[in-house]
């Protein structure tokens, strides 16, 4: 059974050490979530995560209660979560391109529209995050 768990947080990282906190991030998470065959991608905005996790119902809590408990994020915003019927990273242990204040812009919007507008905006900023893991790696 596969789950997942997508999440908008507000990122509490120093302005002044921003990128040793993303690397830090990728850097930990990209053999954490191989070790539990956990597949997904991170946006970083600048002020804002947005991450999709996708993997066994165990690991998905794992991943869950680690980064609810990590001060590195503050007011996390879960908008889904529970049993999905596929990968949407297949391949991707997380997909991270790097930041871009042209995306942040746009990805700034879309998850303003998931957390205004709810479930209706779901899926599209799911599609979004999954073209940026595939053109952004292609």
């Amino acid at each position: 059974m596969l789950h997942r768990w997508f999440y908008i947080s507000t990122s509490r990282l120093d302005a002044r050490k921003t990128n040793e906190g993303i690397q830090e991030i990728v850097e930990v998470s990209l053999p954490r979530n191989r070790s539990l065959r956990v597949t997904g991608a991170l946006l970083f905005t600048g002020q804002k995560f947005t991450q999709y996790l996708e993997g066994s119902p165990a690991a998905i809590a794992e991943l869950k209660q680690s980064i609810s408990r990590d001060a590195r994020h503050e007011a996390i915003h879960t908008i889904a979560y529970g049993p999905f019927d596929h990968r949407r990273f297949l391949g991707w242990s997380l997909a991270y391109a790097g930041p871009s204040r042209f995306v942040a812009a746009k990805v700034e919007k879309a998850l303003s529209a998931v957390l205004d507008q709810g479930d209706g905006e779901i899926e599209a900023l799911a599609e979004m995050l999954a073209g940026f893991a595939i053109e952004g790696h292609s």
